[in-house]
C-alpha cells in the first residue's frame, strides 16, 4: 500500500505544495485554527452534558447554536487535513500513531452515531446525557493526543529537512538543457527572503533531533530497503551509543545554515552556494553514520567528497 501513498505526495500539487514558502504553512495554520474552532464547540457542548459550563443555556439552546459552527470548523479541518496529508502520504501511511488517531476518529464517529438520540433528548435523559458527554471527551482527548504523538528524527527529516532542504540547494545551481547553460540564484529581495526562511527551519532542526528522549523512527516505520538503510532498532543503537557525537553532528548542520545565513544576508550567491555544500555535507555524515553505515558505496562516495568524520 505505501507505493500508493508515495505516489500521491509525488503528484505535482502536492510537491508545489511542500516546496512553497507560504502555502504549507498557511494550509497548516488553517488546520490548527480549524481543530481549535472545532475543539471549543465540542468542549463547551460536553462540558453542558455533564453541567460543567454554559449553564445559562439549555442543551437544545446550545446544540442548536453550535451546531454551524461544528460543522464549519469540521469541515475545514477535514480539507485542511487532506492537503496535509498528500503532501507526506507516504510518511503519514507509515506513522503508527496516524492510524491510532484514524482509528480513534471512526470511534467518535460510531460514538456520535449511537448517542444522537441522546444529544438531542438531554433535557430527557441527564444521567445517559452525562455519559455520553463524558466519553466524548474521553476519546477527543485520545484524539489529540495520538495527533501529536511524540515526532521521531525521521519524521523531522521527512517533514521539515528534506523539503526545506530542497527549497535551499535548489535556490542557485547550473542548469543545463535544451536551452544552453544558465544559472539559477535568487534577484529580488523576496528571493532572499524566501532562502533566509528555509534557512532558519534548518538551524532549528538539530535542537529538535536532539532533544531527550527523541527516537530515530517508530518500529512500524521499516526501511524500504534493508540491505542498504538500517531498520529503526539498529538506528536507535547507534543513536544511543554516544549522545555526544550525536549533538556534535548535528550542530555541523546548525552551523552550515547560519554560514548560509550570513550569505543569504549578504546576497552573495557564490558564498551561499559554497554554504549550501557545507549543509548536504552535514547531512550526509549523520546518514552515513546512523541511517547506513554499512553502504560501502556511500562511504566510498563521501571520502571523496571530503566527509571523513564520520
Amino acid at each position: 500500500m505505501l507505493p500508493v501513498f508515495q505516489s500521491l505526495q509525488d503528484t505535482g500539487f502536492f510537491i508545489w505544495i511542500r516546496q512553497s514558502t507560504y502555502v504549507y504553512p498557511i494550509i497548516l495554520s488553517l488546520h490548527i485554527t480549524a481543530l481549535a474552532f472545532f475543539g471549543g464547540t465540542i468542549i463547551a457542548t460536553d462540558l453542558r452534558l455533564l453541567g460543567l459550563g454554559m449553564r445559562s443555556y439549555s442543551i437544545a439552546e446550545l446544540l442548536s447554536g453550535l451546531r454551524n459552527s461544528k460543522r464549519f470548523g469540521f469541515l475545514l479541518a477535514v480539507a485542511t487535513g487532506l492537503l496535509l496529508f498528500g503532501t507526506e502520504a507516504a510518511q503519514y501511511a507509515a506513522n503508527l500513531w496516524f492510524w491510532i488517531k484514524i482509528g480513534l476518529l471512526v470511534i467518535v464517529g460510531i460514538h456520535y452515531l449511537l448517542f444522537r438520540r441522546i444529544y438531542e433528548n438531554a433535557a430527557l435523559l441527564p444521567g445517559k446525557a452525562k455519559l455520553a458527554g463524558a466519553l466524548s471527551l474521553f476519546l477527543w482527548t485520545g484524539v489529540i493526543c495520538a495527533g501529536r504523538g511524540p515526532a521521531t528524527i525521521k519524521d523531522i527529516m521527512h517533514s521539515m529537512v528534506d523539503p526545506t532542504g530542497d527549497a535551499v540547494f535548489q535556490s542557485v545551481q547550473q542548469i543545463s538543457d535544451a536551452r544552453g547553460v544558465r544559472e539559477k540564484a535568487p534577484r529580488t529581495d523576496a528571493d532572499w527572503q524566501e532562502v533566509r526562511e528555509h534557512l532558519l527551519v534548518l538551524e532549528s532542526v538539530p535542537d529538535l533531533v536532539t532533544a531527550p528522549g527523541r527516537i530515530g523512527a517508530h518500529p512500524i516505520d521499516r526501511s524500504r530497503n534493508p540491505q542498504v538503510e538500517e531498520q529503526p532498532e539498529s538506528v536507535q543503537k547507534l543513536l544511543d551509543a554516544d549522545r555526544p557525537s550525536l549533538i556534535r553532528r548535528a550542530r555541523r548542520l546548525h552551523d552550515a545554515a547560519a554560514l548560509a545565513m550570513k550569505a543569504a544576508d549578504a546576497k552573495d550567491k557564490d558564498a551561499l552556494l559554497h554554504a549550501i555544500d557545507g549543509i548536504d555535507k552535514a547531512c550526509e555524515n549523520c546518514h552515513l553514520h546512523y541511517w547506513y553505515p554499512n553502504d560501502k558505496r556511500a562511504q566510498q562516495a563521501a571520502k571523496e567528497d571530503g566527509i571523513v568524520d564520520q
